[in-house]
């Protein structure tokens, strides 16, 4: 019998298969665990001379945390010290403008100023930001600041004229805002102009990325993920980059502690040469190529998530789709049947049964597929279409704390009862549906214990209710399935991943407690003690 390199003992393990955790133990040997018992007597048997014993006692230990729906190398900048995230607190375009003269003021030598973190709905005034603010600020550098959404930026002149911003200037999907002259007034929307500006704005030092990239992976074994993802946010395909450079020497260095799956951008051709560079080059270890993704709409902040009946506070509205119907359905027919899952970003309800309506396509021309599609986000779902998540194999991934952060803004725009299907975690899974935790980061903070708080909770920081009705909360083991198992299921490595089983990866983590006897009140002051990645302790606190 093969002996264990590492035995964790606990009285509290949940292996994300049963609902509820047990007393016993988790024998691992190289990267695999080689035994899950829940009679401590049978630890003798797994054990010789160099097997380490971890005795967590009542402290939980649960498979690693999967999030399903990050944006990796722009979370490499945006958790550096380039990037201002104080914009979070500002209640006003004033405010916004103070903070960042503040940061601009002690970093002199930067080139570029970057933030992140204004949001109009949350803010006390309502004067709405222009260039010309920010030039108060430096008129010499460009001052690039991303929405709290991720959807918007806010620019000074100098950087309006960096991306090459002009009036006239032809957009797909977004706008460019104007001034009563008729010229940029330093403010753009969605993926068209805000791509260009994410490309400009987040210029990693050459001397600082491999640095970055391994202080941001700390960071992530810190919190107990041990399997992320990089989402594209650019519309088309683009080579191999720098980083994903770096990031291939560092896992052959074996200094790569997570798993990372890359979902390069969909695109509007059946041409996928540059994704099948991807797949060649990543394909086995901790890197590889886990599906593609693209854009249906926008967001419900400003009022660009596609919707099947008019905006509550702007009834000439209903949003639109990012392309026709058609192109999705004949790119993601074409990425399926060449093997490549896909990832549609879609927030309201609109994009979604669009969304849904192309899975459909795909699974009807190809009969069967062997990949996993999801739809991200999914704020507020129309309830007659979530019986076809599970008819077609469609995970929902969502980011619960999202509302945790923006309170009632969705009520605001789109009325009480469409409202009620904010985030309706219970329903989905009441449904059938899939559902797995991420939490889109940079655009919220990439703690878990935020989703798990508010999963469970439906509660703002303070312990308020952020609906009139709570009735879509998760048990506890609903939340950890959400952001385990279910989480390997939507990359299609369930089989490897997700639980605690003899056979399967060693990505296992222990927190400072037993969550599920903690009070509400105390869950987001929970920690994770120790996590492991592929057998290999790579956090100990």
């Amino acid at each position: 019998m093969r002996k264990a390199d590492k035995i964790l003992k606990s009285d509290c393990i949940f292996d994300s298969i049963h609902d509820e955790p047990f007393a016993g133990f988790i024998a691992t040997k190289g990267n695999k665990i080689l035994a899950v018992e829940s009679d401590a007597s049978h630890m003798g048997k797994w054990a010789d001379e160099h097997t380490e014993y971890i005795d967590c006692q009542d402290k939980l230990i649960m498979a690693g945390f999967i999030d399903v729906h990050m944006h990796f190398f722009d979370g490499i900048f945006q958790n550096s010290k380039y990037m201002c995230r104080d914009l979070f607190e500002a209640k006003s375009a004033r405010e916004c403008r103070d903070i960042i003269k503040k940061f601009a003021d002690e970093h002199k030598d930067y080139e570029t100023i970057t933030g992140i973190g204004w949001y109009i709905p949350l803010w006390e005034q309502k004067e709405l930001p222009t260039r010309h603010m920010l030039d108060e600020v430096d008129d010499k550098r460009p001052i690039y600041l991303m929405c709290a959404d991720g959807h918007s930026f806010w620019l000074n002149t100098k950087a309006l004229k960096e991306c090459g911003i002009t009036a006239d200037q032809e957009v797909l999907f977004g706008s460019i805002e104007l001034d009563e002259k008729g010229q940029p007034n330093g403010v753009l929307h969605e993926l068209d102009v805000c791509s260009i500006c994410t490309v400009k704005a987040q210029k990693l030092p050459d001397f600082q990325k491999k640095k970055l990239i391994l202080d941001f992976v700390s960071e992530l074994s810190k919190h107990g993920i041990t399997s992320t993802t990089d989402i594209t946010v650019l519309p088309k395909p683009v080579p191999i980059t720098d980083e994903l450079q770096i990031i291939e020497e560092l896992e052959k260095a074996n200094q790569l502690h997570v798993r990372l799956n890359l979902y390069p951008s969909l695109g509007v051709t059946d041409d996928f040469e540059i994704v099948h560079a991807y797949r060649e080059k990543f394909s086995n270890g901790k890197v590889k190529v886990a599906g593609l993704k693209a854009f249906v709409d926008g967001v419900h902040g400003n009022h660009t998530a596609l919707l099947l009946a008019p905006y509550a506070d702007k009834p000439d509205a209903t949003g639109a789709s990012f392309y026709p119907y058609e192109l999705y359905e004949k790119q993601i027919a074409a990425a399926n049947r060449e093997g490549y899952g896909v990832k549609l970003h879609c927030t309201g309800e609109g994009a979604v049964r669009l969304a849904l309506d192309a899975y459909e396509h795909s699974l009807n021309v190809n009969q069967t597929l062997k990949v996993r599609n999801s739809i991200e986000h999914v704020e507020a779902p129309g309830k007659e279409d979530l019986d076809r998540f599970q008819k077609l194999d469609v995970t929902a991934s969502v980011q619960p704390c999202h509302l945790m952060f923006t309170g009632n803004t969705l009520q605001l725009r789109l009325g009480e009862e469409r409202a009620k299907m904010q985030y309706a975690l219970k329903t989905m899974k009441e449904h059938g549906v899939n559902v797995a935790f991420s939490t889109d980061y940079p655009v919220a903070p990439f703690e878990p214990m935020l989703n798990l708080y508010f999963a469970v909770t439906r509660a703002d920081l303070d312990g308020k209710p952020v609906e009139k009705e709570t009735c879509e909360k998760l048990t506890m083991a609903e939340a950890l399935k959400a952001y385990t198992i279910n989480g390997a299921y939507c990359l299609n490595e369930e089989n490897r991943l997700g639980s605690l089983e003899a056979g399967k990866l060693a990505d296992i983590i222990v927190f400072d407690r037993n969550l599920f006897d903690a009070q509400e009140s105390e869950l987001l002051e929970a920690k994770v003690e120790l996590t492991m990645v592929d057998g290999t302790i790579t956090y100990r606190a």
